[in-house]
């Protein structure tokens, strides 16, 4: 019975995320028509293109063969003749730097308002968006965070700092803190992962030390919390492919 309600529950929580993804395409969707609007070469599509970008323009950081002669279909001027959203997995760039590499790589204009990464659709949980949330991934996760409304976010490395006893994997990277005051450290509300950190021991030790004393990692832990904390997964693939022969 409790499997069943925790299958019922998953389920609910899953639809919830595809409303959500749905939502934020649609929502990119429009910015983009109103962008294309400007430009006389796309008013009269009624149709429009969403790309995926690993794997289908690019493979790590090389354009596939072809790419760059596909999209010159689409465009005039390295401007684009029929509305265009790129979607991708990827959460560690800001949209701004994917439109550049994009622009770069397909030798064409394209903008930040096209591009919807993993983690746009948080956007739309302004619920958390106040909250005192911790962030794990790679690249600029606190300007990703910031830009997609979120106001009080920790790192895993900065909450690592400030409690040093949790990470005891590497001793040679552990920091002291500043000063000791773990127990005035305002507590976690949620976590958000937008993708694989560069180390997985340390984050992985501090995110569940967070879940289990619900959100003040200093507390002992007297019993287990539930449910524990929302946990906000932007990108769940851990398998890709790259550069390499195999995926990684």
């Amino acid at each position: 019975m409790a499997c069943r309600r925790a299958l019922h529950a998953h389920c609910r929580q899953h639809n919830i995320c595809l409303q959500h993804l749905s939502s934020s395409v649609r929502n990119s969707a429009v910015n983009v028509k109103k962008f294309h609007t400007q430009s006389a070469l796309s008013n009269k599509c009624e149709f429009g293109f969403l790309f995926d970008i690993d794997g289908v323009i690019v493979r790590g950081k090389k354009p596939l063969p072809l790419a760059k002669q596909a999209f010159q279909l689409l465009t005039k001027d390295r401007q684009f003749k029929v509305p265009t959203l790129f979607v991708t997995n990827a959460g560690n760039s800001l949209r701004s730097k994917k439109a550049q590499q994009l622009s770069e790589w397909l030798d064409i204009e394209v903008s930040e308002e096209q591009v919807v990464m993993s983690h746009s659709p948080l956007k739309m949980f302004r619920q958390f968006h106040d909250k005192h949330c911790l962030v794990n991934g790679q690249g600029p996760i606190k300007e990703i965070a910031q830009n997609i409304g979120f106001t009080h976010v920790t790192t895993t490395e900065e909450l690592n700092q400030q409690f040093p006893n949790l990470d005891k994997m590497d001793h040679l990277r552990r920091k002291p803190a500043p000063c000791a005051f773990e127990e005035y450290f305002p507590r976690i509300d949620a976590v958000i992962l937008f993708g694989e950190p560069v180390r997985w021991e340390m984050p992985l030790q501090i995110i569940t030390d967070v879940l289990l004393t619900n959100g003040k990692p200093c507390n002992d832990l007297l019993e287990i919390p539930y449910p524990h904390l929302p946990v906000l997964a932007c990108n769940m693939d851990l398998l890709w492919m790259s550069e390499a022969s195999m995926p990684r």
